[in-house]
Order: structure tokens, then C-alpha cells, then sequence
């Protein structure tokens, strides 16, 4: 196998690492806001992502009485009120 070395500075160490940082942390927020990870509403794709079911699943659980909160039209999801209705929910097959 071939290797390659590539000498750099310091300052290019050094801001060759703040890139990478910047870059990842980008991502981690991008990811937490599209999954609804730092909001206490989600709507309903990103209900499917937290609780990582499938959106036919969560029509039946909200068929079954998972919470939800109706605004003018707009369905939310409180994922406090969600984990507590999963937590007592029992369904037994």
C-alpha cells in the first residue's frame, strides 16, 4: 500500500482542525433540527424519526389515542405527552 505524508504548520494544523469542527458540528445541528431534538413540538415526519416508526405505525397509534395538539389546522406532537402515552400504553396482541 502506498502512503502519502503531508507536512503542515501549525496554523494549518490548527485551522485544518477548526474546519473539521465547524463542519461536524454543522451536521450534528442539522441533524438534531431535522429530527425535532431540540423542540419540545414536533410534526409529524419528525415523530416518525424520533420514535422510529414507520408513518403508517404512527397513524395507528394516533387511531389508538397518542396525543396530539391541533392548532388552527396544524397537528403537533408534544414529545413529553408522547413518551408518557407510550410509557402507560400497553397493547396487547
Amino acid at each position: 500500500m502506498n502512503e502519502v505524508t503531508v507536512l503542515l504548520s501549525e496554523t494549518q494544523q490548527k485551522a485544518l482542525q477548526a474546519e473539521f469542527y465547524q463542519l461536524i458540528t454543522n451536521e450534528i445541528k442539522h441533524f438534531r433540527s431535522e429530527l425535532g431534538l431540540n423542540e419540545k413540538y414536533l410534526k409529524k415526519h419528525q415523530v416518525c424519526h424520533y420514535l422510529n416508526l414507520s408513518n403508517n405505525t404512527v397513524d395507528k397509534l394516533i387511531a389508538e389515542g397518542m396525543p396530539r395538539i391541533n392548532i388552527r389546522g396544524v397537528i403537533l406532537y408534544d414529545k413529553i405527552a408522547i413518551d408518557k402515552w407510550l410509557k402507560n400504553h400497553n397493547h396487547s396482541a
